[in-house]
C-alpha cells in the first residue's frame, strides 16, 4: 500500500512537471500559461493529448515531434522525471502534511527558475515574486517560527548581496531574490546549509568547466541551478547535519 503511494505521487509529479515545462518555455517569452494549448515550437501545429503524455509520449514518438519529426528537446523528459521523483521522495519523507505541502510548491517554483535560467541565464521576476509570496503565507501559517524564516529570508539575500557589491556584478540580482525566497522556505539554519551547498557544488562544477575549457573566467554561469540544489540538500539532510552538529 505504502509502495503504491510513492508511485501515485511519482505520476502526480510527471503530470505537474507537464505543466512546469510549459512555464519554463513560454515565461521567458512573455507567453500565457494557459491559452494556447500547447503546439510544437518548430511547426506551430497545435499537439493532441496523446502528444502529451508525461514520459511516455515523448519515447513513443522518439523524442519528436508527431508531425514535423523535429526534434524534442530531452529537457522536457528531464524536467517531468525530476518532478516525479522529486513528489515520491518529499512524500517519503514528511508525508502528507504541511511541510510536503510547503516543499511541493517550493520545489515546483525552484525546477521552473533553474531550468529558465539554464536556458536564458535569467531569472523570471514573476517567478521569484510568486514564490516569495508563497513563502511568506507559510510562514505567516507557522506563526512560532514566523522570525526564522524571516532571518532566513535576511541572511540568504543579504549574503549574496554582499557578494554582488563586492565583485561588481560577479552575481546577478536575480541569485539575490531568489535566495530571498528560498530563506523564507527554510528557516536561517537551513538557508545557511543551502548557500554552503551550493557555493561548494557551483565552485567543483566551474573549475570542471575551466580545466575542460569548455568555459572561460569571463563567461557567466547559471547559479539558480545549484541554489536549488542547495536547498534540496537542506530540507532532505539539514535535520541530521544540525543533529550532528549539536552532539
Amino acid at each position: 500500500m505504502i509502495f503504491l503511494t510513492y508511485i501515485i505521487f511519482f505520476f502526480a509529479g510527471l503530470i505537474i512537471g507537464s505543466f512546469l515545462n510549459v512555464c519554463i518555455y513560454r515565461i521567458p517569452r512573455k507567453q500565457s500559461i494557459i491559452f494556447p494549448p500547447s503546439s510544437c515550437p518548430a511547426c506551430g501545429r497545435r499537439l493532441k493529448p496523446i502528444h502529451m503524455l508525461p514520459v511516455l509520449s515523448f519515447i513513443l514518438l522518439g523524442g519528436r515531434c508527431a508531425y514535423c519529426k523535429k526534434r524534442i528537446s530531452a529537457m522536457y523528459l528531464v524536467v517531468e522525471l525530476v518532478t516525479g521523483v522529486l513528489y515520491s521522495l518529499l512524500y517519503c519523507r514528511f508525508g502528507i502534511g504541511f511541510l510536503f505541502l510547503k516543499y511541493i510548491l517550493l520545489f515546483s517554483i525552484l525546477i521552473v527558475i533553474c531550468f529558465i535560467d539554464i536556458e536564458k541565464q535569467n531569472i523570471p521576476d514573476e517567478m521569484v515574486v510568486a514564490g516569495l509570496l508563497v513563502g511568506i503565507i507559510f510562514s505567516f501559517l507557522d506563526r512560532q517560527n514566523f522570525w526564522n524564516y524571516f532571518y532566513g529570508a535576511l541572511i540568504g539575500s543579504g549574503i549574496l548581496l554582499l557578494i554582488v557589491i563586492l565583485s561588481k556584478g560577479g552575481m546577478g540580482g536575480g541569485d539575490v531574490k531568489l535566495m530571498a525566497e528560498i530563506g523564507f522556505f527554510l528557516g536561517w539554519q537551513n538557508t545557511i546549509l543551502t548557500l554552503f551547498s551550493s557555493f561548494i557544488l557551483g565552485g567543483m562544477f566551474a573549475f570542471v568547466l575551466l580545466i575542460t575549457r569548455k568555459k572561460s573566467m569571463k563567461d557567466s554561469l547559471a547559479f539558480a541551478p545549484f541554489l536549488g540544489i542547495g536547498a534540496l540538500v537542506a530540507v532532505f539532510c539539514g535535520h541530521y547535519v544540525f543533529l550532528y552538529y549539536s552532539k
